[in-house]
């Protein structure tokens, strides 16, 4: 009777948690970007630290609340994410953002149009008091646009956490699709195009073994994407190295702080931009997405021929893998 009263709870706990996943902030969408994206948008390159949904090219389109919660602040004018909604969501201690909007809804929008008359298109930032405006699940809170660097109306949206750090406060954005109930119905055609190594650059195939020469160093660069339907192209969410059966490199888009978001080029290489990722598989600079760097262990310890595997994962479970050998130059 007891283990029949575990096995319940269990399955209560499951189905509670799969129940409490944040809805889409656009109903009936689909995904058009993915978290970690190279951005040469703006000023400056950075790091496209949200998943994007169709707003079905439309201003005006409703933007929808994730969870229960209430309004943490608002951005407005901002140069990048243009005006954004904050929601504090108390049962999951986290933060979603919803961005590029037109316009905001009801006492957000009264707020925001008082503050406009004053600053105009200079940038405002708007802190709302703990629980003074509560949002419920699915209520409407703005419109789409395409405010700040956005060429297109859609809805970009973040999932943060706030941590602690010694005395100072760390704010995380996490990759929303590990939070949000989506399912990709979409073809989906996950792929590494090609390998480059000091200037040289090679084309890779599944089916055969790529032979890469290098003098000292093998400074890798895959060109690599996940592409969805006809018209929506992705970065995996992990890239592995393995080389003579070991793990040398790991990047996993799975998290990035938010001062480290002007960082791209650490993982991006030279011909990067928002329709083409060259990510790097090395580093002498680290950051959230790097997760594993052992060149300085095994770069004085490659043979003539190295064998070495690169893999590809997606955040639905596809894993691609590409046979490698790296030729050490005479």
């Amino acid at each position: 009777m007891k283990k029949l009263i575990i096995i319940s709870i269990v399955l209560l706990s499951i189905v509670f948690a799969f129940s409490q996943r944040f809805l889409p902030p656009v109903k009936d969408s689909y995904l058009t970007s993915s978290f970690g994206e190279y951005r040469d948008t703006g000023d400056k390159p950075h790091f496209h630290l949200g998943i994007d949904f169709s707003s079905f090219s439309r201003i005006g389109y409703p933007v929808n609340a994730a969870a229960d919660g209430y309004v943490y602040k608002i951005w407005i004018n901002h140069k990048v994410y243009g005006n954004t909604v904050f929601l504090y969501h108390p049962d999951y201690d986290l933060i979603t953002v919803y961005a590029h909007l037109s316009s905001f809804k009801g006492l957000i929008e009264e707020i925001a149009n008082s503050v406009i008359s004053e600053v105009g298109n200079t940038f405002a930032e708007i802190k709302f008091p703990e629980d003074e405006i509560r949002v419920s699940k699915g209520e409407i809170i703005a419109y789409s646009g395409k405010s700040g660097e956005a060429e297109v109306p859609h809805v970009h949206f973040e999932v943060r956490e706030i941590k602690k750090s010694g005395n100072e406060k760390v704010e995380i954005v996490r990759d929303a699709l590990e939070f949000v109930d989506y399912v990709e119905m979409r073809p989906r055609k996950l792929e590494a195009l090609e390998i480059r190594s000091n200037n040289r650059t090679f084309k890779l195939l599944e089916d055969q073994v790529t032979e890469i020469p290098f003098a000292s160093l093998p400074k890798l660069e895959v060109k690599t994407d996940e592409k969805i339907g006809n018209n929506t192209k992705i970065i995996p969410r992990k890239i592995s190295l393995r080389i003579n059966d070991e793990l040398v490199y790991e990047i996993e888009f799975d998290a990035i702080r938010t001062d480290e978001m002007y960082s791209p080029n650490i993982i991006y290489g030279n011909g990067s931009n928002i329709f083409t990722y060259w990510i790097k598989l090395y580093s002498s600079s680290f950051i959230t997405p790097i997760k594993v760097n052992r060149w300085n262990e095994i770069a004085f310890t490659l043979k003539d021929r190295n064998p070495a595997e690169l893999i590809l994962e997606d955040i639905w479970g596809t894993v691609k893998v590409y046979k490698l050998v790296l030729v050490k130059e005479m």
